[in-house]
């Protein structure tokens, strides 16, 4: 269980998907227009000192988008690309990424994110990741993953401060 503030990772061993999990002090429709409007996606989905930005974005059921991930000098780190399967305000949003230039593409991860509503307007989100194999799963781990959701969900309670 995950208590206030903290982002909780389980990845079972062997096993190709994993779970994100993180509270907000706003209500569920606060946090899912956060990440279902690319201006404000842009404010706080890239890790501290990086900037991320969209290429086209049609956040909405059977939409698609494609952004990029820079360093504050302009140098590409990373682009992705995926589809919205569905997005149903304010419960869950279900989506593929796929990450653009790696040596062996292909590999895509169906994400689905689900926003709980809790006591006091708080919000649970749980982000369910499904990769192709658990090599791919376990590559995606060792990259820093934590560290990076960490300081973009730091940022987004900054956000969701101000409104």
């Amino acid at each position: 269980m995950t208590t206030d503030k903290q982002t909780q990772i389980i990845a079972e061993q062997g096993k190709q998907e994993l779970f994100i999990i993180r509270e907000f002090d706003a209500s569920r429709e606060e946090v899912f227009q956060a990440f279902s409007t690319p201006e404000t996606l842009e404010q706080f989905f890239a890790p501290e000192g990086r900037i991320m930005k969209f290429h086209f974005a049609e956040l909405i059921s059977n939409g698609k988008y494609r952004y990029s991930v820079t360093t504050q000098k302009g140098k590409l780190l990373c682009t992705f690309k995926g589809v919205i399967h569905e997005s149903a305000a304010p419960d869950r949003i279900i989506q593929t990424s796929e990450m653009e230039g790696l040596p062996f593409p292909g590999n895509v991860v169906l994400e689905k994110m689900s926003f709980e509503a809790l006591p006091n307007s708080r919000t649970k989100l749980i982000i369910h990741d499904v990769c192709l194999n658990v090599q791919t799963r376990d590559a995606m781990i060792s990259t820093g993953m934590a560290d990076g959701l960490k300081s973009i969900f730091m940022q987004l309670d900054e956000l969701l401060k101000q409104k």
